[in-house]
């Protein structure tokens, strides 16, 4: 079996159909589907069923965190490749195939993941998420100091997961993408393909709109732990460190917007004022007046979503 596609599902139906039939239309044939249902309570097992036998379906007993529900799944496999699906995404017709010639030209290469559509369905608008986007191969600081891509575009050597101490961190709910990936780009090569090759929906009920409290919290837990894994990560890749606290920090400036504290937005923002353009603009909004800077926020989300 040359590639397991990870597929969890909890309560999936709505969108759930496309996707499998998306995966159906791969011009690359060598897959099992690894079909985990965390306890959905919708007719998602029914429609996993109807696909043909490469579909291997389980179903936990109980529920359990996205991270922890993947770990049960990717014990599950037998490819020498691990692709994930997200029970809302779609694939292209060849994407399974260019990710599979990539990782079988360079044995060095422990990850390939790919340009991808977003699709804002609360909207109806697609756009093209790296407009300019090129085939390149990236080194750990290029991938975690500009990460923002997306779980279903990803297919790992199943070697790079062998000489982990974990896969999906079980404490974490919002990026424990981010933190897997981090951890096996430090000692594998990562090559990201420019074609957009998955259609990334965005919709009222996925987990990264409902979970955006957790994203700074996992920020710094993911950072906590790639300086257990790398001692020297501070002096050896300063602007990793930065581009991660960043991160973190940006994430909480709209819950202190919202209550007013305007002058914690601009001792938060201070230290990136040179670093990113996003920490200048919240900078200046916090000398506003309050319901003005609530505003500008409010439409600032609004159009990101």
């Amino acid at each position: 079996m040359k590639v397991s596609i990870i597929l969890n599902c909890r309560n999936g139906a709505e969108y759930l159909k496309d996707t499998l039939e998306a995966i159906k239309q791969q011009s690359f044939s060598d897959y099992e589907i690894i079909f985990w249902d965390n306890c959905s309570t919708d007719n998602s097992a029914q429609i996993a069923k109807t696909f043909d036998k490469r579909l291997r379906y389980f179903w936990g007993e109980e529920m359990l965190p996205l991270g922890a529900a993947r770990n049960k799944a990717i014990a599950c496999a037998q490819g020498d490749y691990i692709a994930f699906v997200d029970c809302d995404d779609l694939w292209d017709r060849e994407k399974l195939e260019k990710q599979v010639n990539e990782l079988e030209r360079d044995s060095s290469v422990g990850m390939v993941f790919t340009n991808f559509i977003r699709w804002n369905m609360l909207s109806n608008k697609k756009d093209i998420f790296d407009k300019k986007a090129v085939y390149r191969k990236l080194s750990f600081e290029e991938l975690v100091g500009n990460y923002s891509f997306c779980l279903s575009s990803f297919m790992i050597r199943r070697e790079a997961l062998r000489g982990l101490d974990h896969i999906f961190n079980n404490e974490f709910k919002y990026a424990e993408e981010f933190e897997l990936f981090s951890r096996i780009a430090y000692t594998w090569r990562t090559v990201y393909l420019s074609e957009p090759l998955v259609t990334y929906r965005i919709h009222k009920n996925m987990n990264t709109i409902q979970l955006r409290d957790r994203i700074g919290i996992e920020y710094q837990m993911a950072l906590d732990n790639l300086r257990a894994l790398a001692k020297d990560l501070d002096e050896k890749y300063p602007e990793v460190v930065k581009r991660i606290e960043f991160a973190r920090d940006l994430s909480f400036v709209k819950d202190i917007i919202y209550r007013g504290e305007n002058l914690k937005v601009r001792e938060l923002m201070k230290p990136y004022l040179k670093y990113n353009i996003r920490a200048r603009c919240f900078y200046a909004i916090s000398f506003l007046p309050s319901s003005f800077s609530i505003l500008i926020t409010r439409w600032f989300y609004r159009s990101r979503i």
